[in-house]
């Protein structure tokens, strides 16, 4: 029997507490785990109050709803048996088994014990509008190069990748803007547009739709400032860092495969449909 998903009814500080004591358990028994999603970007806001704040305060999930819904999880195919493990046995959690049973091969769904919120685990590879691929482990795992979550670029990338991106996923960029720098190569926090660029250069669907949000944030950005939802400093910053990764995307060399598909154009699909389990 599959269990019923309910929304997160705890505090967003108990919620991260709780899912860093459970990539932490992983770690314990050298087994990789990383924060996805908003969390994971309110979890790299952990020393800016103006970050959390506006995070919070925004309302991304509407007024008067919990600022988050789930904790979203990725680890490595090579280390499932121990993930599950460490979740079912470690860390108490209660197994959907009717959706594990039937796409446990690639993801995974568990509930807090006493919290309740959802739990998905993914492995190695995010399919949703695009494909995002974090190597294998442990020859190329770029989970590991941040902890407790994904890095930087790759939170932007996973937000860049929605087709129809929402107004949360657009909240959730901005927040990661105004807090983080953008540079040209891998610098502690900062955002990697150097290698976003390169991954966007070799698929010009998912490019497509990257460039197309980032204006979507543009766009956005200016009500929310009319609304004293930002300040018009926080949008200067912000938009200064989204025109800096949007230069680097433009300057990147496309490769072959990107300029043949781009030839195409939106005469044949580009991204993938989604669908909920």
């Amino acid at each position: 029997m599959s269990l019923e998903r309910s929304p997160v009814k705890i505090p967003a500080e108990q919620l991260l507490a709780e899912s860093i004591s459970i990539v932490e358990a992983a770690k314990e028994k050298d087994v990789i785990l990383r924060i996805m999603g908003g969390l994971a970007i309110y979890a790299h806001s952990a020393e800016s109050e103006e970050c959390k704040k506006l995070q919070l305060s925004l309302g991304r999930l509407g007024e008067n709803k919990p600022p988050f819904t789930d904790l979203d999880l990725i680890g490595y195919n090579k280390q499932w048996k121990q993930i599950r493990d460490i979740l079912e046995k470690g860390c108490g959690l209660k197994p959907d088994r009717m959706v594990n049973a039937l796409f446990g091969d690639r993801r995974l769904v568990y509930f807090h014990p006493k919290s309740r919120f959802p739990i998905d685990v993914f492995f190695e590879t995010l399919e949703f509008s695009h494909i995002l691929r974090f190597g294998d482990y442990p020859g190329h795992a770029r989970l590991q190069l941040d902890y407790p979550t994904l890095t930087l670029a790759d939170l932007v990338l996973e937000k860049l990748q929605i087709h129809q991106i929402n107004r949360k996923d657009l909240i959730d960029l901005m927040v990661l803007f105004l807090g983080h720098d953008v540079a040209q190569g891998a610098q502690p926090n900062a955002v990697d547009a150097k290698y976003i660029a390169a991954v966007l250069a070799d698929d010009w669907g998912f490019w497509y739709d990257a460039t197309n949000n980032l204006s979507h944030l543009m766009n956005l950005g200016p009500s929310l400032v009319q609304g004293n939802k930002l300040s018009p400093e926080q949008w200067e910053t912000i938009g200064r860092k989204v025109n800096a990764l949007t230069s680097a995307i433009e300057a990147e060399q496309k490769t072959p495969d990107w300029k043949i598909r781009a030839a195409l154009g939106t005469s044949k699909p580009w991204y993938r449909e989604v669908d909920d389990l």
